[in-house]
């Protein structure tokens, strides 16, 4: 008798292992931002919700949404997509939640000129306070960096910038309250002439400048952390110093941390820097880009802001759903609280294509939570993510909110900044909630 090949021995061990391992069991998560599945979890695509029956403004759901429907209230939303790649978020129609009829695993809805379609799948989504603008003053699309407390005058601070323009300008916005700003303009892109991470554009013309993502106040000075564009279109972290944020600002002529050739992560781009203090060392969270245009979040370590030593690069973890795709991967915002550090990052998911199209997910960047223990940074993704994103109603951010995100406690009240765009739109308008 022939004797049987070691490896085809091998592969049907384990093809065996591989069918008898028990499938993965998914927990049902309240979440913040909304239910795309009846698994309660944005951490996989999972079993679309749909409707078992529809008469006139009342929806009614199989046994298997009970959870989602125990979970929400009047203060949901629900909505539909389109059916089409790119379009197909679930929030191209919605229809506000009259009443919760918990007993019967129904919904009544208040009726609008959008047709349901039984056909297609819901997704819920949990309504957040109405956003004002940051200033009226401003037109276009815009950005900022860190709103940062001054206490020599008892003023919030914080960087504008235009954001994805051909003409980029640094301005300085200043609030008593958060509630009302007034701006002026604090740098132009030919303060930067001579900066080798921020050069002319390819017909010689210094048209932005740097953008800056994080100010960190120490030592009676601030640092103002940006980054932007050499030569050859490859993006670096550079810092501006000054006694005032209305300046005078120095300009560090050399950046501070630069892509690496060698690495698999960091080989075209490092950008976006968030800057926390832990005990007595400095830790920055950054975005690295690959040549193949994936993002990923890394983290460096510095003993005085200046001289910057990275410690580990790809530290967030993906999952099967809301953050899948590789693209857009940047940090929204990070805290520490006791012996933990937060933080917020941006997400995208695969889209799927037309013959298998992922459409019980959002499509669209929004933004979740994880947490890592301050003395070994290992990062978890939190329960419920993702927690903050655009809201179907809200014309400014019905297709997406950006990276520009911070929340303050201010005088009793829960401030949420961010930029948010809508699907009618191409820019960016800064919010508050």
């Amino acid at each position: 008798m022939r004797e049987i090949p070691a490896y085809i021995i091998t592969l049907v061990i384990l093809t065996i292992i591989s069918c008898s391992s028990p499938p993965q069991k998914i927990t049902f998560q309240k979440q913040h931002y909304y239910y795309s599945n009846l698994e309660g979890s944005n951490t996989i695509e999972g079993n679309h919700i749909y409707a078992s029956s529809i008469q006139k403004d009342t929806i009614f759901f199989e046994e298997e949404a009970s959870k989602i429907i125990q979970s929400i209230s009047k203060s949901w939303i629900i909505g539909q997509g389109s059916g089409k790649p790119y379009f197909d978020t679930g929030k191209e129609k919605y229809w506000f939640i009259f009443k919760v009829l918990k007993e019967q695993n129904a919904i009544i809805i208040t009726l609008n000129e959008n047709e349901i379609n039984q056909k297609l799948p819901f997704v819920f989504w949990k309504q957040g306070t109405f956003p004002v603008h940051f200033s009226d003053s401003l037109r276009g699309s815009w950005g900022f960096s860190k709103i940062i407390f001054d206490q020599t005058d008892n003023t919030f601070k914080t960087h504008l910038f235009e954001c994805d323009t051909n003409v980029v300008n640094l301005y300085l916005a200043s609030s008593k309250n958060l509630n009302r700003w007034n701006i002026k303009h604090l740098l132009n892109p030919l303060d930067f002439e001579d900066i080798p991470w921020n050069v002319a554009n390819a017909n010689g013309k210094m048209m932005v400048t740097p953008l800056i993502s994080d100010v960190v106040f120490s030592d009676n000075k601030y640092y103002s952390f940006a980054y932007g564009d050499d030569a050859y279109e490859k993006t670096y972290i550079g810092l501006l110093t000054s006694n005032k944020l209305e300046g005078p600002y120095q300009i560090i002529r050399e950046a501070i941390l630069s892509p690496n050739p060698e690495s698999k992560y960091s080989n075209h781009d490092v950008y976006y820097p968030k800057v926390i203090k832990v005990d007595n060392e400095w830790l920055m969270f950054y975005t690295a880009k690959n040549d193949k245009n994936e993002e990923f979040i890394c983290y460096a370590s510095s003993k005085d802001l200046m001289h910057w030593k990275v410690q580990k690069e790809n530290i967030i973890p993906r999952n099967r759903g809301w953050n899948k795709g590789m693209q857009n991967q940047i940090t929204a915002q990070v805290k520490i609280k006791n012996d933990t550090i937060w933080l917020w990052a941006t997400g995208i998911k695969e889209v799927g294509d037309f013959d298998n199209l992922n459409k019980g997910n959002v499509l669209d960047q929004c933004i979740g939570k994880f947490y890592s223990p301050k003395d070994s940074i290992h990062f978890t993704e939190s329960e419920g993510n993702p927690t903050f994103g655009g809201a179907p109603n809200y014309l400014e951010e019905n297709d997406h909110t950006g990276g520009s995100f911070q929340e303050l406690y201010h005088d009793g009240y829960n401030y949420t900044f961010y930029h948010g765009k809508g699907r009618k739109g191409k820019d960016y308008t800064i919010l508050i909630r």
